[in-house]
């Protein structure tokens, strides 16, 4: 079998001994879906994160028979038409213990709150360009501000230990009723009335066709006038036209995102564009999982897993 690893570097030594026992394998640049298209018709195996978007033209009559993506979300791949040419995908989805051990996202929604609170994206290049007026940053603290967290899943409850730890009151609002926290935080039954009670907003659903949008104009507009807004899930889930009338007529005080819907090509998105001339919008390009860290733990699992499942398939 034949590998090929599109938009990584370099791979960890253990990771690259588990694959050099399913597979041969060699890093590719590819620029163009021409190239995206031949690189499918020429390996089994196509390991990649989130530099491509896999759609149903993309995929048909594919050569390749295993897609390695280690990764949580996979609305970049249409996994219908994966299913339609026996493509098997290999991804983080539904690995919820080994996820409790992978904490850069979260600690990524913590750093962007706190860009966002203490308005620290000018400081930094006011002080670069030799100034020191202290009195434009003044901002706020989180300690004692009400959190609210829609999606207490496995990323959910890891952000909400940490806004615990900080001082703050955790609301959340989650469609599976199965777990409580009565002790530790407060359930809210509906995005509206948690939106009422919360300073901060914490996005952390995951995207698909029920959450697309899910945080709306009406939903939004319920929202206090001095909350702030922070999004480590995907773009897709919330308006951004809706949110940016928000920021524009001063209805919310600020959002700071790791993703934006129809990344990457962003060079021409209003968030962008807004964020470039003011201090209450801030933008990072999908970092969240990007540390040194995370990406040997998750590479290493979704090759392991790769072997497993093919050595299932030779038996």
């Amino acid at each position: 079998m034949h590998t090929i690893i599109s938009g990584i570097e370099s791979i960890s030594q253990n990771t690259e001994n588990v694959l050099r026992k399913v597979s041969t394998y060699q890093f590719k640049t590819i620029e163009t879906k021409q190239q995206l298209i031949e690189a499918l018709h020429s390996c089994d195996i196509f390991w990649f994160r989130l530099n491509h978007k896999l759609t149903k033209e993309i995929l048909e009559n594919s050569k390749c028979k295993f897609i390695v993506c280690a990764v949580t979300g996979l609305d970049h791949i249409d996994l219908e038409s994966c299913k339609e040419n026996n493509i098997t995908v290999i991804s983080l989805k539904g690995e919820f213990e080994f996820l409790k051990e992978v904490r850069a996202t979260a600690e990524h929604t913590i750093g962007l709150l706190l860009t966002l609170i203490r308005k620290t994206k000018n400081a930094y290049s006011h002080v670069e360009n030799g100034n020191w007026d202290r009195t434009q940053f003044q901002g706020t603290e989180l300690y004692k501000k009400k959190v609210g967290i829609i999606g207490l899943g496995r990323l959910g409850k890891i952000v909400a230990e940490y806004y615990n730890v900080m001082g703050m009151h955790v609301f959340y609002y989650d469609i599976n009723k199965q777990e409580k926290y009565e002790n530790k935080y407060t359930a809210v039954n509906s995005i509206e009335a948690l939106f009422k009670e919360i300073d901060v907003l914490s996005i952390h659903l995951p995207y698909n066709t029920s959450t697309h949008f899910i945080l709306n104009e009406k939903n939004l507009n319920t929202l206090k006038k001095n909350a702030l807004v922070v999004n480590t899930s995907r773009g897709g889930v919330i308006d951004e036209q809706a949110l940016l009338n928000l920021l524009n007529t001063d209805k919310i005080a600020g959002y700071a995102t790791d993703v934006l819907y129809g990344e990457p090509d962003i060079i021409n998105h209003p968030l962008v564009k807004y964020a470039k001339k003011n201090n209450n919008v801030v933008i990072t390009p999908h970092i969240g999982g990007n540390t040194f860290e995370s990406i040997e733990k998750t590479e290493l699992f979704v090759i392991q897993k790769l072997k497993k499942i093919v050595e299932q398939c030779q038996k």
